[in-house]
């Protein structure tokens, strides 16, 4: 048991050119009810006095210990719940502990960094739309368990030269996921246009878009390219096609094409079948393929512009059907949570 203070003054009081030895008997009588001190401690004691000319231990060496292990923790956990979007390295400034402390009581409180999540802005009207598809579709399903590979999902997407990796530095702690998100809308790089479809357990391209892609050129890819690589031998044929609300999917002379092609049966913007805007979460090839794409794409250095588009058509041979099945039975989850959350964002709730 360490001397407190009073007690360290009273044993320089009291020593008076006694030994050691002595005043350790004379104290530990006085105070029977404390563990007795040694002649050692006494020594040690006013040898530091008389060197110092203080009872006080002398600072030890390298960083202070300014709290407790339970006040380090409180402090830390009150800093981050009253600001989750700080960072550790600010949190550490904050409260004068160091970094490697604030993550590793966080971590014991299991707290996550949660990542900034980007979606797409939904106007007044667009969640009315998003529940009418999701109703309409999943009618279909109901009736024909097979409709969702019979639809041939179709959309264009950007991939770069150098990754089209952009992580965002923020991070939100929290104890539980707060689904921290932002409308966002952009991008830029060397890059590559390319389309694809999801018809079954096949995907359908990649075909790739060199310029500008206007309504003419969709249209004349549909027809030359799309088109002839849907047929096979045993007759079948897409029952539907979907495409989003893209300028070009909008032409006119595209809009005619899909009407002789699919009468009745095509997906899109003023289309047969109205396709909600805003509803990348909605489309197979938004919530899986372009990501798993880019996963599998970027797993070796892209060398050139050459390179990527060769890169691109391996990793879509790669996709397995078992894994498109997958995908489908997700956007039959999909539509129904869309549907039960009346047209707002599900990602958080999937």
């Amino acid at each position: 048991m360490s001397l407190t203070t009073p007690e360290r003054i009273e044993i320089v009081e009291r020593s008076g050119g006694r030994s050691a030895r002595v005043i350790a008997a004379v104290f530990n009588a006085r105070h029977p009810e404390r563990e007795n001190i040694s002649h050692v401690a006494v020594f040690k004691l006013l040898k530091k006095f008389h060197e110092t000319g203080s009872v006080h231990d002398k600072d030890r060496p390298g960083r202070p210990r300014t709290a407790t292990a339970e006040d380090m923790a409180t402090a830390v956990v009150a800093t981050v719940v009253k600001s989750p979007k700080r960072s550790s390295r600010h949190v550490a400034s904050l409260t004068g502990i160091s970094q490697r402390s604030v993550l590793r009581v966080l971590h014991v409180n299991k707290w996550h960094p949660y990542k900034l999540q980007l979606q797409h802005r939904l106007t007044e009207d667009d969640p009315d739309r998003r529940v009418q598809f999701a109703e309409w579709a999943s009618e279909r399903c109901h009736d024909d368990p097979m409709f969702p590979q019979r639809v041939l999902f179709s959309d264009e997407a950007l991939l770069f030269v150098h990754g089209e990796v952009n992580k965002q530095n923020h991070r939100y702690w929290s104890d539980t996921n707060p689904n921290w998100r932002h409308d966002c809308k952009g991008m830029g790089g060397v890059k590559v246009m390319v389309w694809c479809g999801i018809w079954g357990t096949r995907i359908i391209g990649p075909y790739f878009i060199h310029g500008t892609l206007t309504g003419e050129r969709y249209r004349v890819m549909l027809e030359e390219d799309v088109f002839p690589d849907l047929l096979n031998p045993d007759g079948d044929f897409p029952s539907f096609f979907q495409q989003d609300g893209a300028p070009p999917h909008y032409a006119l002379c595209a809009h005619q094409w899909l009407d002789t092609q699919f009468p009745g049966c095509w997906i899109g913007r003023r289309g047969p079948i109205e396709w909600p805007p805003q509803s990348p979460d909605l489309t197979p090839l938004d919530f899986f393929l372009w990501g798993h794409l880019k996963e599998l794409l970027y797993q070796e250095p892209i060398c050139d512009f050459h390179h990527l588009q060769q890169r691109i058509r391996q990793c879509c041979d790669a996709i397995q059907p078992d894994v498109l099945l997958r995908v489908h039975a997700d956007w039959q989850k999909r539509l129904a949570v869309s549907f039960a959350q009346e047209g707002q964002h599900i990602q958080h709730v999937l």
